[in-house]
């Protein structure tokens, strides 16, 4: 807000403070100070203090409630005030002239006066419009305040209706006439939206009520930050043999946030976990040539590697799990988490996984973001797509958003990705990112557990691994008991891999006996089905034994669900045919017809109603997704 030095004015000069006396001009003016003493000072040298306000007292206007005709009023008040002000010598004339004009008396225009003197700007001089007081009881106010806290902000969201029974209610208790049910609306209104909304439907909910503030800080160059996450992937996939619907797979993206370049993902079929973090940073990490190679995917250029120097990730179970930390810790990646509930502070990943989604919801098969988008479509029916088909349908996605002008930066991804390695003043040593080793960098990522070599070699989730190579350790041990790290891959549990802590070296262990292949969560379903049953033999052997068991009971499942929807095929078929060849129901399905001889249909005037069989009103279909032998 403008301030003018007019006479009368308080200022600040040379440490002190003064009243201006007059004004010379734009170079000079007269000051005087509470001891009667004048100066000349330059006006450009005064200061105004800051404990006298710019607007006169009271409650802040709204600049927007003011109409054009009341700014215009304020204007021409502040105008008549300002040039009273500035006459050299005011006369009780020049006042009650200036009060004329205002409509206000004497007194009052030396009031106002002191305000613009004080440096008040028109929005002083605006109507006062102050808020409607409120006129309950202060006993009612606390019964409505305490039952808004305790009954209306609960997650069951109770109406507004049963929040003005309970404060009518209450009031009879207390003895007070109760609100009206506009008195109980205002305070609500009135009330935290942010905190009510956190209490009725979840942080999610309140999450868009909160103010944005700040921002992420960038980056100077690529692999300085890299945001990871991962997320439900809204499609359901089929098997690769038989095309059978086997459920929603997990998608993980890692995004660099100088260029915005898409540096790798992972699709897996199990939950967000350490795997399917370790195998996107894999991913992220090493060059594509080979990995797009094995796809079919010549055409796509995506010449990304490196290493990230900050990994930003939220607070998920995959994400601070031991083995993703002990990988970060190798390489020296710093680690930085992102609070709980402020998705916003990781937009960049936020944004990128949309875009993917929405490329998904293309796709057949698609389940959509929530049921109100779904409808009336059947995501298994439609489902058709194999992980490794989806696989390349995101791959190929990423190399358009890689090759797409980025409205974040307005530039293309990979273009400004492979322009900050060209740059001539960039040294000889940086110009092409570090190549992590290939052969460790997923086993360093992957989950772990610590065992002691013993005779039998190691044991992890009940099962004996040994090997010939692990004769130096056995030695260099001597009969005493060393702590190791055992790396695992919980898709294939038929090695493991052991860090020989003086050389850092893996050495590949598989089973001790020979065994079939498993995967972790088999191993867990066969232990479990072993503690249910109460065993007492839990042996290696027992617990092998108990996955056959458990496979051949699959098979044998799936083997009699085919049969059975092949033989239900077959009757409908005939029914079908039985029904075309003479117009009545087939004697193998009953089928309702359409004219009126057909069961359940309205008897003719003259005619006795027959009773209607038991079967009247079934009408069994031929199954659509089985084809008729």
């Amino acid at each position: 807000m403008e301030r003018h030095i007019v006479a009368g004015a308080v200022v600040d000069h040379a440490g002190g403070r003064w009243r201006v006396e007059r004004l010379l001009g734009a170079d000079a003016v007269i000051l005087r100070n509470e001891a009667g003493e004048l100066v000349s000072a330059d006006p450009a040298r005064i200061g105004f203090p800051d404990d006298i306000a710019l607007t006169a007292p009271g409650s802040p206007r709204n600049e927007l409630r003011y109409t054009d005709a009341e700014w215009s009023e304020a204007a021409r008040r502040l105008d008549l005030l300002t040039a009273l002000a500035c006459l050299p010598r005011r006369g009780r004339a020049d006042v009650d002239r200036v009060g004329k004009g205002l409509g206000v008396g004497r007194r009052h225009v030396f009031s106002l006066l002191r305000q613009v003197q004080a440096g008040a700007g028109i929005t002083a001089f605006l109507p006062s419009r102050k808020p409607r007081a409120r006129r309950l009881d202060a006993a009612v106010e606390a019964i409505i305040t305490h039952e808004i806290e305790q009954h209306y902000a609960r997650a069951n969201r109770p109406s507004l209706s049963s929040l003005c029974d309970e404060i009518g209610k209450r009031c009879r208790v207390a003895g007070v006439l109760p609100p009206s049910w506009r008195a109980v609306q205002a305070r609500v209104r009135a009330t935290d939206q942010a905190w009510l909304t956190g209490r009725r439907q979840g942080p999610i909910a309140a999450r868009s009520l909160r103010l944005l503030t700040g921002a992420h800080p960038g980056a100077a160059a690529p692999w300085q930050h890299v945001q990871i996450d991962s997320t439900p992937c809204d499609i359901r996939l089929v098997r690769e043999d038989d095309r059978t619907v086997i459920g929603r797979p997990n998608a993980t993206f890692a995004i660099d946030i100088f260029s915005r370049v898409v540096l790798g993902f992972s699709i897996s079929l199990e939950v967000a976990s350490t795997l399917t973090v370790a195998t996107c940073l894999a991913h992220a990490c090493l060059p594509k040539d080979d990995w797009l190679a094995k796809r079919d995917l010549p055409k796509v250029h995506w010449p990304v590697w490196g290493r990230p120097g900050t990994l930003e990730y939220d607070r998920g179970a995959e994400n601070e799990a031991r083995g993703i930390q002990r990988g970060l810790r190798r390489y020296g990646i710093h680690s930085k988490v992102r609070a709980t509930g402020h998705p916003e502070q990781h937009g960049t990943i936020e944004r990128l996984i949309g875009t993917m989604m929405r490329i998904v919801h293309g796709l057949p098969g698609t389940t959509w973001s929530n049921v109100n988008e779904r409808g009336e479509s059947e995501p298994d029916k439609q489902a058709c797509l194999s992980l490794p088909e989806l696989e390349r349908i995101l791959a190929l996605a990423i190399d358009s958003y890689n090759h797409a002008a980025h409205a974040g930066i307005s530039e293309r991804p990979l273009d400004r990705y492979l322009a900050y390695y060209r740059r001539p003043d960039l040294p000889d040593r940086e110009r092409i990112p570090p190549r992590l080793p290939v052969n460790r960098l997923l086993l360093d990522f992957l989950p772990f557990e610590t065992r002691a070599l013993t005779r039998c070699g190691i044991k992890l989730f009940r099962v004996d691994y040994s090997s010939v190579d692990l004769l130096p350790l056995w030695r260099r041990d001597n009969q005493r008991r060393v702590e190791r790290i055992v790396v695992y891959d919980p898709r294939s549990l038929a090695q493991v891999w052991i860090v020989d802590e003086m050389t850092g070296d893996y050495i590949a262990v598989p089973y001790r006996v020979p065994h079939p292949d498993m995967t972790l969560a088999q191993s867990e379903a066969a232990r479990r089905r072993l503690q249910a049953l109460k065993a007492q033999d839990r042996t290696e052997r027992r617990l092998f034994e108990n996955l056959a068991e458990i496979r051949a009971i699959e098979a044998g499942a799936r083997s009699a669900t085919s049969r059975r929807k092949a033989e239900r095929s077959r009757q409908a078929a005939k029914s079908a045919q039985a029904t075309a060849a003479d117009g009545r129901p087939g004697t193998g399905s009953p089928a309702v017809g359409t004219g009126d001889d057909c069961v359940g249909a309205s008897p003719r005037a003259g005619t006795a109603a027959t009773t209607a069989p038991a079967w009247a009103g079934q009408l069994i279909a031929p199954f659509t997704d089985v084809e008729v032998l």
